[in-house]
C-alpha cells in the first residue's frame, strides 16, 4: 500500500457506537430533552394535522463536543425537518472518549412526536 493510501485510509475518521466514556449533554439527557422540547415547533400538515408518533434519530457528537451527521431513521411526517435545525442548535456536549482519547460517537435515539 503507499503512502497515499495509507495516509488517506488513516484520514477517514472511526465512529464508536460504545465508548468508555459515554458523550454528557450539559445537565444530563433529562436536559437533552428539555432542550428539544423547548425548541421544537412541530410543523402542521396541510389538514392542520401535527403528525404524532416516534421519531428515530441517529447524530454523531465529534471530538469537540460538537452535533454532526443529523441522520433520521424513523421519520413522523414532515418532524425530521424540524428535529434537525433544533439539534443543530444544540450546545456542546462533553465528549465521548476512548483510552483517554476524545472520539467521535454515534448515538441513537428516538423523540416522541405528540
Amino acid at each position: 500500500m503507499s503512502q497515499t493510501a495509507t495516509r488517506q485510509k488513516s484520514e477517514i475518521p472511526v465512529l464508536y457506537e460504545t465508548v468508555q466514556t459515554k458523550p454528557v449533554f450539559p445537565g444530563g439527557i433529562n436536559e437533552f430533552m428539555k432542550f428539544v422540547m423547548k425548541n421544537y415547533q412541530a410543523p402542521v400538515t396541510e389538514e392542520e394535522e401535527v403528525a404524532t408518533g416516534v421519531l428515530e434519530v441517529s447524530i454523531v457528537i465529534d471530538v469537540d463536543g460538537s452535533i454532526s451527521k443529523v441522520n433520521i431513521i424513523k421519520e413522523v411526517g414532515n418532524a425530521g425537518k424540524e428535529v434537525k435545525r433544533v439539534l443543530t442548535k444544540c450546545p456542546k456536549w462533553t465528549p465521548g472518549s476512548q483510552n483517554g482519547i476524545n472520539v467521535p460517537v454515534v448515538y441513537n435515539f428516538p423523540i416522541t412526536i405528540k
